[in-house]
């Protein structure tokens, strides 16, 4: 019998569910937070709020599917971090699936603590500078109470990045000692485990991971991109032989690569007074160096300055222009491949197996034709050979390179096709040459997708930040606020953030069709997203001339000529950029501030950028269909358009633009 009621107890406590604790979360800034679903009878129940501005609360609950939907400032919203979601009596909830993975629960407050990861990796241990360092834990979600910091050093700031699966605690340090000696504590319920059971050690004197330090003059600061022969004809004695009409008319092949309109370093001096005017602060050349094409990507002489745009003495002259009116040149290095009539390819083509620079490319078959089945070369085309930049011999001539151009005191540059070499050569090889000549030198490389390993050790300062054009024109396009957020969340999350204030963003580029382009049109949506590209945290990049309104479908038509006669203008547009770039440079919250989410509903988003006491709140609608906003501001401001005084935020209309500045 005993043996019969054994068998019942085990069986009944089979079956008993074991309630388990989880925790929700909400990072943005808000004055209250609810949250309701089933587990709470669809009652409002309060967050609240910790001390690292983090809006937590926990329930008991068991393995089952809940559905639930945060209050924010009294308006209900999805959890836009959970992608399950389930329609129910008329609303869209948010689905919360709790399952035992194996024996093994996840949950707050239990005393079991599953992960605590700090590694040898960037996004642990991010040293900025002697005496500064990002350090971080990361843990699972759900799973502990807090993190905390004990060590020599003084915290400037903890942060918690709230991930899919995960949570990092990120501190920023400052210590005066040569070596930090710190460890975390890891609290959950009645337990508190301390990593390691001594010391970390981290010798400023010797770091086991490079110092990651930006140009500080960088930070936010406001680029333009200039595309030189379609920019300006300053000096028609330099024109090519057959040059175009630059007032057009435009045909695909007259915008071509081989096709000519004199653009040139004059023009670019006859046009500082414009752009300083503009408000620009730094400029990005398209490459200058000798080439037979207008966009000089197949480069004949590195060392020679194209004789269509001008000479040495008239590069210098501009580079001191330029720096007279603070307004920084950044140079757009091709190390990828050459041009075809380059001196070491040209040898190649005439002298076959007997030229000593053989192993200078990827040769793959004699006799060597300009033809890719002779030789490896960019996407195909026999014009592009690509370099063999592991030959000592390509690198000393880089080094070259590089060394002339930055006795010119140019201030960094941008780097073309990135991907196409090794990430060696930019960690081990270019950026310690550069910074050796010019360590306040900016390096940008050219990469379209999440550029988060050209950050680890590092190989660039920053990035032509595409992701952001990416997410900019979806939302400009009617997308939602949402997705908005969580596309420019998923980089901010990932990089450094000392990268942050430093990455480009661009709306277009000479590889893509222009922002006017890609919103049909739309004069209003192009401004929704500039207004985004002058207050997001980061550097804008003007494409050249889209501040007139200059529009242009793919490559060749977003290379038109700049129309110099002032009648083409859209003043309207122009005077836009003004008044942005204006409220740019009066406001170092835009350069410089923090980037906080104060509201997101459809397609109407808001964000504040703070620096010490300087605010500005930035409010759009992508949608037509008005929005109604309920958002308490807690300090007075004053709309940048208007003038007019604000404390509340009640609707946002159709497409609608507005800026507030804390008084």
């Amino acid at each position: 019998m005993k043996k019969y009621i054994l068998i019942i107890l085990v069986l009944l406590l089979s079956l008993i569910v074991f309630p388990i604790k989880i925790s929700f979360y909400y990072t943005q800034d808000a004055s209250n937070v609810y949250i309701t679903g089933d587990f709470t009878n669809f009652s409002p129940v309060p967050l609240n709020k910790t001390q690292t501005g983090l809006w937590k609360t926990t329930f008991n609950l068991s393995e089952g599917i809940y559905k639930y939907l945060y209050i924010i400032d009294g308006k209900e919203t999805l959890d836009y971090k959970n992608i399950n979601t389930k329609y129910f009596n008329g609303k869209i909830y948010s689905l919360l699936i709790i399952k035992r993975e194996g024996e093994k629960i996840v949950a707050v407050g239990d005393g079991i603590i599953n992960l605590a990861k700090h590694e040898l990796k960037r996004k642990y241990i991010n040293p900025v500078k002697k005496g500064e360092i990002y350090l971080a834990v990361e843990v699972k979600k759900n799973d502990v109470e807090d993190v905390i910091f004990v060590g020599n050093g003084e915290i400037l700031n903890k942060e918690i990045i709230d991930f899919s699966d995960t949570l990092l605690y990120r501190f920023h340090i400052k210590t005066p000692s040569d070596i930090l000696k710190y460890h975390f504590l890891i609290k959950d319920g009645k337990t508190t485990i301390q990593i390691p059971e001594n010391n970390f050690f981290f010798d400023f004197e010797n770091p086991a991971i490079k110092y990651f330090d930006v140009p500080e003059w960088a930070k936010g600061r406001i680029f333009y991109q200039i595309f030189p022969e379609r920019f300006r004809n300053g000096n028609k004695d330099n024109d090519p032989i057959y040059t175009n009409n630059w007032n057009g008319p435009y045909t695909q092949e007259s915008l071509g690569s081989h096709s000519f309109y004199g653009g040139d370093l004059q023009g670019v001096i006859d046009s500082i007074d414009y752009l300083t005017e503009l408000g620009i602060e730094g400029i990005y050349f398209n490459p200058i160096f000798e080439s037979v094409s207008s966009h000089k990507y197949d480069t004949k002489d590195y060392l020679k300055i194209d004789p269509h745009f001008g000479d040495d003495n008239l590069f210098a002259k501009l580079v001191n222009k330029l720096h007279e009116k603070d307004i920084k040149i950044i140079l757009d290095g091709v190390f990828n491949h050459s041009g075809d009539e380059f001196f070491a390819m040209e040898d190649i083509f005439k002298k076959q197996d007997n030229s000593k620079y053989l192993n200078w490319y990827y040769i793959k078959k004699f006799p060597v034709i300009k033809s890719p089945e002779s030789y490896e070369c960019w996407w195909g085309y026999p014009d592009l050979p690509k370099l063999n930049i592991d030959n000592p011999e390509v690198k000393a001539y880089f080094s070259r390179i590089i060394g002339k151009w930055m006795e010119f005191d140019i201030d960094g540059w941008r780097l073309d096709a990135v991907e196409q070499i090794k990430d060696s050569f930019w960690e081990d090889f270019f950026r310690p040459l550069v910074k050796g000549i010019n360590d306040n030198a900016l390096i940008s490389g050219e990469y379209w997708k999440d550029s988060t390993h050209y950050f680890e050790k590092p190989a660039f300062d920053t990035v032509m930040n595409y992701l952001f054009r990416d997410a900019a024109i979806l939302y400009a396009k009617g997308g939602s606020a949402s997705y908005f957020i969580k596309n420019t969340n998923d980089y901010l999350k990932k990089y450094p953030p000392q990268v942050w204030h430093i990455l480009w963003n661009l709306l277009d580029s000479h590889d893509t069709p222009r922002i006017l382009h890609e919103l049909n049109g739309d004069v209003q949506r192009f401004k929704i997203a500039v207004a985004l590209q002058m207050t997001f945290i980061g550097a804008p990049l003007i494409y050249y001339g889209d501040e007139i309104g200059l529009d242009g479908g793919g490559d060749p038509w977003c290379r038109k000529p700049f129309p110099w006669d002032k009648s083409k203008w859209n003043k309207d547009i122009l005077n836009y950029y003004k008044s942005l770039i204006k409220l740019r440079k009066e406001n170092p919250a835009l350069r410089y501030g923090d980037y906080i989410i104060l509201k997101k509903k459809l397609g109407t988003l808001i964000y504040k950028r703070v620096y010490n006491n300087n605010e500005v709140i930035v409010i759009t609608n992508s949608r037509k269909t008005p929005a109604k906003i309920n958002l308490e501001l807690n300090n007075e401001y004053i709309d940048y358009f208007t003038k007019e005084k604000i404390t509340k935020i009640n609707k946002v209309n159709g497409l609608e633009i507005k800026i507030l500045i804390r008084q």
